[in-house]
């Protein structure tokens, strides 16, 4: 079932050879100008691919916590899934905000279902950007908290080739390539491809486990169809595959206190594979005062997570997550888990088999005039999309004995989940910037028009004839404004907005969108890397989703919780010294419900107003220094959190808080060759990040990296 289709948001190069029009900032969604204010509003950031790759570091989770006002949760310590939140939203598979990359939706469906089970990998990005506040009304569809869009490289029409070989702990091995070569005088192609493996830090019986296999590439043309760059063309493939011994399985508190890198006889396994590619043609026609912008973009993924999910050990089948909450009740199942069993139990694996398509059209134009001191710029952009996920699932039997684990009875193809959720979605913008001097008035809003459905085949239709498939659907529309100023004195910038924001509300029918009203004021140097900004979210009604990484059955199912409320500080201070370069964040947070409700969602549970939400830190800051001298460079990072609840409806912060040291030493061999030792927690601290699927989880081990990086 395939939809043509229309789309919002990327922008023309500003460092290319070939002169842009003098309006154009640049191909990314945040203008990396000093007059960035009157491209987007409030407390935007761009994350340079120095900074990314300052440590060495290919968590995603890791190196976006240290920005303010991002929170970032750990799962399996690879980085192999993305937990992000902003400004008091969800972390669970960064679910709960926008994804792109140039400005192009990046989420497996982001619409059907958000939770993105792909995470982009951040070794390829020139640039990541943070978008907060009225800005949000380009990106969609989430909109409450903020979006995320990463930036590929667009070259600066020289040839050159990069590669980097590392090796550290746990087996660990890393290759890359990248580079870029001019076919002809108007063309650039760029490539990269990246290698990464681990055995893992993980052991079951003694033998290795958690490991993983991780290629990803891409290759980007971009051809200039004139000599003044009027007719601008660009094709991206980009591909992602992952092969990996992960699971949903953690272990009880006092295993994960006493032997952090245990892992159970059960989740021998379970393992992870995902294959994504994603294709995506662009134009764009730069005119004198503006330009036109069409992108055409489809990407696949297909992921299966076979793992653990129910022991019945006589008493009938109970779910990994009840045994591990209450071991105590369930003593014959939890000795099954372990794989210390006398009696023979029987182990229950679901393949969480998915496809996902998501495809469609943006178009995107601006146009800038001058009245005398009045500069307006109107940008207006469409997009229609459709996506889906389709699920066909089934469930294993194994045989748990003393160290056996055998296949006992396959599962029927279908018989654990076979269905297609997708969505049609029609979406706009239009955002009008009024610049007098030294003030900014921005005004917008977008709309949003989705139609979501579900045809459930059921468990005995796997031909999917149709003789007894369930059809339901769930219509939204909604108009969201926003309005934002900011105004300039010397090189101080004060700005304040406020916007509405939205949250898709799946296909169950009665189900109503997540709504928000979010607000912003602030102020930040132009120079240098100062800034402070005071956010507030106050939720209509929030949105739970029954998934199985959350804890729950796995099924899905979006529902409606309780008003809730948001509120907070974020702030940036940087100083240079001579060779010394201090920078500190920090992000105090103030997240709870306002109403009492009960529900089924582990997250949630008996809510009472007042409760904090789950996995939001009320303080989380980062401290990091740098030193360069001659050949020499060492960055020290420390990060901090302070203690979470891993539910709404516990007495007690259950998560207690961390702090977390990485090193990075390099020594440049010659001015094309560099030396680098990365350490990740070098004091090796092994505290609780999180309670769910099933069970604790502890932070990664230390772990040194050696690399060499040379450019040709």
């Amino acid at each position: 079932m395939l939809y043509p289709f229309l789309v919002t948001l990327l922008l023309t190069p500003t460092d290319t050879i070939l002169p842009p029009p003098a309006e154009l900032e640049s191909i990314t969604i945040t203008a990396q100008t000093r007059r960035a204010s009157e491209h987007i509003s409030g407390a935007g950031l761009v994350l340079k691919q120095k900074a990314i790759l300052a440590f060495d570091q290919t968590d995603a989770n890791t190196v976006l916590q240290s920005q303010p006002g991002v929170y970032g949760q750990q799962e399996d310590g690879w980085g192999l899934r993305m937990n992000i939140g902003i400004r008091g939203t969800g972390t669970l598979r960064s679910s709960r905000i926008t994804l792109m990359e140039d400005g192009v939706l990046t989420a497996p469906a982001p619409y059907s279902a958000p939770e993105a089970y792909y995470t982009p990998v951040i070794w390829k990005y020139s640039n990541i950007e943070v978008l907060k506040g009225a800005a949000q009304i380009v990106t969609g569809p989430q909109s409450t908290g903020g979006a995320i869009n990463f930036v590929t490289p667009v070259g600066n029409e020289k040839p050159d080739v990069k590669c980097a070989i590392a090796a550290g702990a746990f087996d660990q091995i890393r290759g890359t390539i990248s580079g870029e070569v001019l076919p002809t005088k108007r063309t650039q192609l760029l490539f990269g491809i990246f290698h990464h493996e681990a055995a893992g830090f993980h052991t079951i019986k003694d033998q290795q486990s958690g490991g993983f296999d991780l290629n990803d590439g891409y290759l980007k043309l971009i051809h200039h169809l004139d000599n003044k760059d009027i007719h601008h063309l660009e094709v991206l493939i980009a591909g992602t595959s992952e092969r990996s011994q992960q699971t949903y399985l953690g272990t009880t508190l006092q295993t994960a206190l006493l032997t952090p890198n245990e892992r159970y006889f059960s989740s021998s396994n379970d393992a992870m594979s995902m294959d994504r590619l994603m294709t995506r043609f662009g134009y764009t026609l730069n005119l004198e005062k503006g330009f036109i912008r069409a992108d055409l973009y489809r990407q696949y993924v297909h992921r299966n997570w076979y793992k653990l999910d129910k022991i019945d050990a006589g008493n009938g089948a109970v779910s990994i997550a009840s045994i591990l909450d209450q071991f105590q009740n369930y003593p014959a199942e939890f000795e099954a888990m372990k794989g210390e069993n006398s009696d023979s139990a029987l182990a229950q694996l679901k393949a969480n088999n998915r496809y996902y398509l998501s495809q469609g059209l943006q178009l995107r134009g601006q146009w800038t005039q001058r009245f005398g001191n009045l500069l307006l710029k109107q940008e207006t952009g469409i997009r229609l999309h459709y996506d889906h996920a389709d699920r066909f699932q089934h469930a294993d039997h194994y045989l748990i004995g003393q160290n056996v684990f055998t296949l006992r009875q396959p599962g029927l193809p279908g018989a654990a989940g076979n269905r297609i959720d997708y969505t049609t979605a029609q979406s706009g913008y239009h955002r009008s910037t009024l610049s007098y001097k030294k003030l900014n008035i921005q005004t917008g809003f977008r709309t949003e028009n989705i139609q979501a459905y579900r045809m459930d085949y059921g468990s005995n239709d796997a031909e999917r004839n149709g003789t007894e498939v369930k059809v339901r659907s769930n219509n939204s529309l909604v108009f969201l404004p926003g309005i934002s100023l900011n105004y300039s004195i010397k090189n101080w910038n004060s700005f304040a907005g406020v916007h509405r924001g939205f949250t898709p509300a799946g296909s169950k029918e009665g189900v109503l969108p997540e709504l928000s009203l979010s607000g912003e004021a602030g102020i930040q140097h132009l120079k240098l890397p100062i800034n402070i900004t005071f956010f507030y979210s106050a939720y209509d009604r929030l949105l739970g989703s029954d998934a199985a990484s959350a804890g729950g059955s796995g099924s899905g199912e979006m529902f409606n919780g309780g008003a809730a409320e948001v509120y907070g500080f974020e702030g940036q201070l940087g100083k240079t010294i001579k060779d010394h370069k201090f920078q500190a964040t920090a992000t105090v947070t103030q997240a709870y419900f306002k109403e009492s409700f009960s529900s089924d969602f582990d997250g949630w549970g008996d809510v009472t107003s007042g409760d904090f939400m789950p996995y939001i830190p009320q303080m989380q800051c980062a401290l990091q220094h740098q030193w360069s001298k001659k050949r020499w460079s060492i960055n020290s990072q420390l990060l901090y959190l302070s203690a979470r609840k891993s539910a709404a409806e516990l007495d007690v912060f259950d998560l207690p808080p961390s702090s977390v040291l990485n090193e990075a030493i390099s020594y440049a061999v010659t001015e094309n060759v560099i030396l680098k030792l990365s350490i990740q927690n070098l004091t090796n601290t092994r505290h609780i990040v999180a309670a769910r699927p099933a069970g604790f989880r502890t932070f990664a081990p230390r772990m040194a990296l050696l690399s060499i990086n040379a450019s040709l």
